[in-house]
Parts: C-alpha cells; sequence; structure tokens
C-alpha cells in the first residue's frame, strides 16, 4: 500500500512538473514591457503612416517575424537615402499604423525576453523601441499629424558639442 501511494505521488508530482514547464512554455519567460506600451500600441494603430529612419542593417536584424505567421511589418520596403544620409548606410522605411503596431510588439518581444525573442538582437531592438517610443507618445489622439511622424536610430545626426577645453582661451 505504501509503494502505490508512492507512486501515486510521483506521478501527481510528474504532472505538476509538465503542467508547469508547458505554462512557461505558452507563456515564456519574458519581463515586464516597457512602461506605456499598451497605450503606445493604441496611438500606434492610429496613425496613418509613420518613417523610421536606420541602417538597412538595423532594418533588416530588429524586423524579422518568429512565427509562422508573417507581421505585416515585413512587407515594408526600406528606401535608399541620398546625400549625406545615404553615404552613412541609412534607408527609411514607411509603416502604416498596423504595421508599427507589428513592428512595436516584435520590437517589445525581443527587449522583454519574450518566448519567442531572439536575444541576439535585444540591444538593437531596445535602441529602435527608445527611438520610436518618445515619437509615438507625442501623438495626440484625435488630431491629425502636421507632418508624418518619424523616427531616427542615427547617433551620427546630432553634431557632436565642442570640445571645452578646445574654445577656453588661456588665462
Amino acid at each position: 500500500m505504501i509503494t502505490l501511494n508512492r507512486v501515486r505521488g510521483r506521478r501527481c508530482v510528474s504532472a505538476v512538473l509538465v503542467a508547469a514547464a508547458a505554462l512557461a512554455l505558452v507563456t515564456g519567460c519574458a519581463g515586464d514591457p516597457p512602461a506605456g506600451h499598451e497605450e503606445r500600441l493604441d496611438k500606434a494603430a492610429g496613425v496613418a503612416s509613420f518613417k523610421i529612419t536606420c541602417t538597412q542593417d538595423m532594418w533588416d536584424r530588429t524586423k524579422p517575424g518568429r512565427d509562422l505567421q508573417a507581421d505585416s511589418h515585413e512587407d515594408a520596403k526600406p528606401r535608399r537615402l541620398g546625400g549625406d544620409q545615404g553615404e552613412r548606410a541609412l534607408v527609411e522605411i514607411t509603416l502604416t499604423g498596423a504595421q508599427l503596431v507589428d513592428y512595436l510588439k516584435t520590437l517589445e518581444e525581443d527587449v522583454s525576453g519574450g518566448f519567442f525573442a531572439d536575444a541576439s538582437t535585444e540591444q538593437l531592438s531596445r535602441r529602435m523601441y527608445d527611438a520610436i517610443a518618445p515619437v509615438v507618445d507625442r501623438i495626440e489622439r484625435g488630431k491629425p499629424p502636421t507632418e508624418v511622424p518619424a523616427a531616427v536610430v542615427d547617433d551620427a545626426a546630432v553634431p557632436a558639442a565642442p570640445d571645452p577645453s578646445a574654445t577656453t582661451s588661456p588665462s
């Protein structure tokens, strides 16, 4: 009788462990999404178009779909830029609101470590998300923008501040 209870106990423990493992697989081991993420998705859904300027490599590495169903943002075609921006290999991608929602979800998953996250792109996804988020946050519902909202991921676009020691005259 004691042996039978031990077997049942082990089966019960095994069943609980299998259920816990299955739950972990389904939900992933994701961290919390960035603050304001859901509101950001709502705002993004309402824009007609949104522009992102970044390198082709940055776009290619942060946009791939992780599941069997392709996300709509994968259809967006980068446009090579001319001039100084083109020399720095920058491209411009124009997304619809629906595409932007899909893209933000993909980026958030990589940043938060969701089930389909690609850990190799976490820093790239975080940088892209951090560039897009404040632009989306400035969107006001029910108030059409005067120009297409745009995020730029190119730290070289901002000129470096002059070296203070270079402008100081000797005393």
